[in-house]
């Protein structure tokens, strides 16, 4: 069975992570197709949102797979198969996994089914779009077991959420509920269960009628910008501003206007 189910629908690529009888953690076999599956997205120019959630009814991610994955990164023993070997290999794979390595700058929307625990909560921090089920929790326990969170949170989440929200989760190790999780602005939108899809459809559908170009470049400068002097954020904006302009879609998007229909971006 894959780890990761990789469907192309469309315009969108849905990512599911597949191992619910795990708590869906992260092994070597996943890390190696998630990795792969991100690159994919990347490089297919059709593909304009990404999608990821989870098999199952109560967890999104549990983490790592301790037992499988650590042992490796620590040495403590040898690579058994070529999906272990690539973990050794490739000491970017967990950066890769997380979008850390390179940016990806399409939209990513996470439909959060569940319990989202250690690399669950870091990889979410990853995306965009966050809707989560009204019953999910998040938590960052690495601390606990002498670790640290080292797949993105210790920068990511401090400059995502307030200073002592931020910390809370960083620190503190305890689980906070979806609505604290809400309240904090760690994701977008709850809902019950029964309608995490159909609303998380709603919102890529609604992506992928924009213009892909242009989110691209508002999600570039966003990222790129985060944390620059003023002067230069907005001169890179302005840089982005006059590429899309230049664009085919640019000029799409006033005629479709005029003429009173659906626009029909290229990406070009």
């Amino acid at each position: 069975m894959n780890t990761i189910i990789f469907e192309k629908r469309g315009h969108q690529a849905w990512i599911t992570l597949n191992r619910p009888q795990a708590r869906n953690t992260l092994n070597g076999e996943m890390f190696v197709e998630l990795a792969d599956a991100w690159q994919e997205v990347r490089e297919d120019d059709a593909i304009r949102v990404a999608v990821v959630t989870a098999a199952g009814d109560e967890d999104f991610c549990c983490g790592g797979d301790l037992g499988e994955v650590i042992p490796l990164w620590t040495g403590a023993r040898a690579p058994q198969n070529p999906v272990e070997q690539r973990l050794i290999d490739d000491p970017l794979i967990a950066d890769k996994v997380m979008l850390k390595a390179e940016p990806l700058y399409k939209p990513v929307i996470a439909a959060i089914n569940g319990r989202a625990l250690g690399g669950g909560t870091e990889l979410i921090q990853a995306t965009d779009i966050r809707i989560a089920v009204d019953t999910a929790e998040f938590a960052l326990p690495e601390p606990k077991v002498g670790v640290v969170p080292g797949a993105g949170s210790m920068v990511r989440l401090a400059r995502q959420l307030p200073w002592a929200h931020a910390m809370k989760i960083l620190l503190g190790g305890e689980p906070v509920s979806a609505q604290e999780a809400l309240a904090m602005g760690l994701v977008s939108e709850l809902v019950p269960r029964s309608e995490l899809l159909t609303r998380v459809e709603h919102f890529a559908e609604n992506v992928c009628r924009q213009a892909p170009l242009a989110l691209q470049a508002i999600k570039r400068t966003a990222l790129s910008t985060h944390t620059a002097p003023w002067n230069e954020a907005f001169a890179f904006e302005m840089e982005q501003s006059a590429q899309v302009m230049m664009s085919k879609d640019a000029r799409e998007g006033p005629r479709a206007f005029k003429e009173k229909r659906t626009p029909d971006f290229k990406g070009e």
